[in-house]
């Protein structure tokens, strides 16, 4: 079994420095994934943050051209900030002669300020050279206001738990009425199969999925929904199901349904539940992970983020309530990968 275990919260940044660049996210980037501040940052203002972000970026290397600048801020911690910080980057970058232009083909500088349960987090990035920049300020929130609603402390524990060089699409547990393990459903050359692993994730048998029925779009999208020992895969316009210990009684229908909605995990320490989200909707860029209070109430108090090394491509639950099964395709090697999540309580 190939696993290795990720907290959201780590001392480490320059490991995601080179990642995480999805435009919607930009906002939330590092949101929990910080250690706590140095008595020296006690003092820092969000005026001084802006000053320092502006410093280190334009002390990007090969950084040359005008750029054109995005901000990225959540509506309802923007309500507390206030415009007045944007105008304050774009002052302090023109004055370390970075030229910004309105131009669209001027390299663009995407620039978030979010805020986690104790800092609040500058980040910009941009392409230069073809490599991702990325450049980060923390600083207590307590510098600028107290937090909202109290949060429990959870943390995201991450291990990879197989790759594989074929397309997988979907993840999911099986239940003990079926052995216990993961089925993984596969694409390659129009044709389906499904893979069930042991406990330990050893491939265990490869189901081939033959019946009249079971196919997909050049562009796939599908889903699994296990059951006890009841399997059902959701396709575009079609539902197929068999059972564990029958895998060859495969038997396929059109459907009108819904695809799955969020997945939400509920650690022992908090029974509100956490929802697990990803833009996923650019494949060519890597991604992050995505945990939010469920709660309605809590929206915006806090986050989790982990980052993975491409476009998450299917969340899934997991064997136990505070558990997830993640699909990714690794940029990289070009494996697709799948990872259990856990939502374990404490910092």
């Amino acid at each position: 079994m190939l696993s290795s275990s990720q907290n959201a919260v780590q001392p480490n940044v320059d490991r995601l420095l080179s990642r995480c660049f999805s435009v919607l996210l930009l906002l939330v980037l590092a949101i929990c994934f910080f250690p706590a501040p140095s008595s020296a940052q006690e003092n820092v203002t969000l005026d001084d943050a802006v000053r320092q972000l502006a410093e280190r970026v334009a002390a990007i290397p090969n950084l040359r051209g005008p750029v054109r600048l995005q901000f990225l801020q959540d509506p309802d911690f923007a309500a507390d900030t206030g415009k007045d910080w944007e105008d304050s980057f774009r002052k302090e970058i023109e004055k370390r002669r970075v030229t910004i232009s309105g131009d669209s083909s001027a390299n663009l500088l995407r620039v978030g300020l979010a805020e986690t349960p104790t800092q609040l987090v500058l980040s910009a990035g941009l392409r230069v050279s073809d490599k991702e920049e990325v450049r980060l300020v923390t600083f207590p929130r307590s510098a600028f206001h107290a937090a909202n609603t109290p949060v429990s402390p959870v943390r995201i524990e991450k291990q990879l738990v197989y790759r594989s060089v074929e397309r997988i699409l979907d993840a999911a547990s099986l239940g003990s009425a079926s052995g216990g393990g993961l089925l993984l459903l596969t694409y390659r050359n129009a044709d389906l199969s499904l893979l069930r692993l042991d406990a330990n994730s050893e491939l265990k048998e490869v189901i081939p999925l033959t019946a009249p029925g079971p196919y997909l779009s050049r562009d796939p999208h599908a889903e699994l929904l296990v059951h006890l020992a009841d399997v059902s895969i959701f396709l575009p316009g079609r539902i197929c199901q068999l059972n564990a210990s029958a895998p060859a009684d495969i038997k396929c229908r059109a459907a009108k349904f819904s695809w799955r909605s969020p997945t939400v995990a509920t650690p022992a320490c908090d029974v509100g539940g956490w929802r697990l989200e990803a833009e996923g909707t650019d494949w060519t860029t890597t991604d992050l992970l995505q945990v939010v209070p469920e709660d309605t109430a809590r929206k915006g108090s806090a986050a989790l983020l982990s980052d993975f090394p491409g476009p998450i491509l299917g969340i899934n639950g997991g064997e136990g309530p505070a558990s997830a099964l993640v699909v990714t395709r690794n940029l990289r090697t070009g494996n697709h990968e799948v990872y259990r999540i856990t939502l374990a309580c404490g910092n």
